[in-house]
């Protein structure tokens, strides 16, 4: 292309966030391997030496790749912003957050046949922003994003600081709002994300069936995340909390009750994921069903609403499914929009904890 040299930005930094996103399910996938392998019911002189071989040489492999991925997304990071330094050398600096290193251009709509929705007045104003039953997921594969955002909403409104964080996070453009003005965060730093004030067909939705704030930030985080919807399905609400708030945030394995508890009694935001769907390449006969519940939604993220005693003297988890209260249908089975379980029911159908520090 005439007068382009160096890098698209743009192009580095989604294919390090792929890298790393991968490196991740590597790494998680040689954990799980490795328990079910140790577990199996095989016994005998194959399963001595296949075990042996997974040990000295396939899980060693699997963690050289991990790192690898890792260590490439690193350079390409690095590389992006090289590049960006160099591009902006000589322009002027001072700005409250740095500009988005994609462009405006707002995504296209889920559907190109279905036009985009408007989302009216001042978003930020809704009584209900830090409510998780306020949330209706669409089409798009957000509940990472939607779960992550959620939990964030829900612990600053206890706090009593959602107001306050909305108003400084979100500005208004015209008056009624034309575009938002969204502050996210790459690698801790403030990035501001400019949008038109719209919603796609198929986004998510408030209780009323109206776009609301939530609506605005999807919108932001696709456009910041390569400028389509499609780059927000999938994910981890981890890269959420830290994209909404700047912090960084855990990403744990199955934890106990107590263990949530805990965090939320510091002021943690706490979301948890199900298990990912088998992968056919791997489908042994000992590999276990991923959820046991027929209402849990499987390679799915929640909302950890509270940790408490049920009547019956049992301590449970109370969770809020991003499809709302309602909860919806998967391949025809009903799946619960709110859950309450117990340590083993929990343990039996999730094994990741997502949280960060809002305080």
């Amino acid at each position: 292309m005439p007068g382009f040299y160096g890098a698209d930005v743009d192009q580095l930094r989604a294919l390090a966030k792929t890298m790393s996103r991968h490196s991740d399910k590597m790494s998680t996938l040689s954990l799980e391997l490795g328990q079910l392998i140790s577990s199996a019911p095989w016994e005998g002189r194959d399963a001595v030496m296949f075990r042996a071989a997974w040990e000295s040489e396939h899980r060693p492999m699997l963690k050289l790749i991990s790192g690898e991925l890792q260590s490439q997304a690193n350079e390409l990071s690095r590389n992006a912003d090289e590049q960006d330094k160099t591009s902006s050398e000589g322009s002027r600096s001072g700005d409250a957050g740095k500009q988005d290193s994609n462009p405006p251009g707002d995504p296209g709509p889920l559907d190109p046949d279905t036009s985009d929705v408007d989302v009216p007045g001042d978003v930020r104003k809704d009584p209900d922003a830090g409510d998780p039953s306020d949330i209706h997921q669409g089409q798009i594969g957000d509940c990472w994003l939607l779960a992550g955002i959620g939990s964030v909403a829900q612990t600053l409104e206890r706090e009593g600081k959602l107001d306050e964080f909305l108003a400084s996070h979100m500005r208004p453009v015209g008056d009624p709002p034309t575009h938002w003005v969204v502050t996210l965060y790459e690698d801790g730093e403030p990035v501001e994300v400019t949008v038109e004030a719209k919603s796609t067909g198929g986004g998510v939705r408030g209780a009323d069936g109206q776009p609301n704030w939530l609506s605005i930030y999807e919108r932001a985080a696709a456009e910041h995340r390569g400028g389509s919807y499609d780059d927000i399905d999938g994910g981890f609400s981890n890269d959420a909390m830290e994209l909404m708030t700047g912090q960084s945030a855990d990403k744990d394995g199955e934890l106990d009750l107590d263990e949530i508890e805990d965090k939320l009694a510091d002021g943690q935001a706490v979301s948890v994921g199900t298990q990912d769907v088998k992968d056919d390449d791997f489908d042994w006969f000992w590999e276990p069903d991923e959820v046991s519940r027929t209402d849990v939604v499987p390679n799915h993220a929640y909302i950890v609403v509270d940790v408490k005693t049920n009547d019956d003297g049992e301590k449970v988890v109370v969770l809020a499914n991003p499809w709302g209260p309602a909860g919806g249908k998967l391949d025809g089975e009903p799946k619960a929009g709110t859950l309450e379980l117990t340590e083993d029911e929990y343990k039996e159908n999730f094994d990741s904890v997502y949280s960060v520090g809002v305080k």
